[in-house]
């Protein structure tokens, strides 16, 4: 029988799913805008630096991490609760290469970094470790 899941951990899981498969979506157009694949901008993209190039190819692989994390939340797996911190733990971590390699910080690295801290202290709260954990609330 499965644990029942609490609506925080559900509420955790959705929004980690949502935002997993819109990086996803956004990193493979942003492969094929930065492979020329596709052309949407006025200028050449695919001579972006190669740590800019690498950074797309990390966030498509945070993204299906993530992607991970989410079901093993949804099925109350502790390896899910696990994944999911290094999952958030990562998105902060590609953010901040980012602007280190280039990027300008903006609102939407200010955002990213925000809602990941949040999911952080979300997935660290008393009430979802005892979930994942119950061995240790005793």
């Amino acid at each position: 029988m499965e644990p029942h899941r609490p609506l925080s951990i559900t509420v955790i899981a959705i929004a980690q799913l949502v935002i997993s498969t819109l990086s996803l979506v956004a990193g493979l157009i942003l492969v094929l805008i930065v492979t020329g694949q596709i052309q949407v901008l006025t200028s050449d993209v695919t001579v972006f630096p190669l740590p800019l190039k690498a950074l797309v190819g990390l966030g498509l692989a945070i993204s299906v991490l993530g992607l991970t994390a989410s079901v093993g939340l949804w099925q109350m797996q502790r390896w899910g609760w696990i994944v999911s911190l290094v999952f958030q733990g990562l998105c902060i971590l590609n953010n901040a290469v980012g602007v280190v390699a280039g990027q300008p910080p903006s609102p939407g690295v200010y955002a990213s970094v925000s809602l990941s801290t949040a999911m952080i202290v979300a997935l660290c709260a008393p009430s979802v470790q005892d979930r994942f954990f119950p061995v240790l609330s005793k």
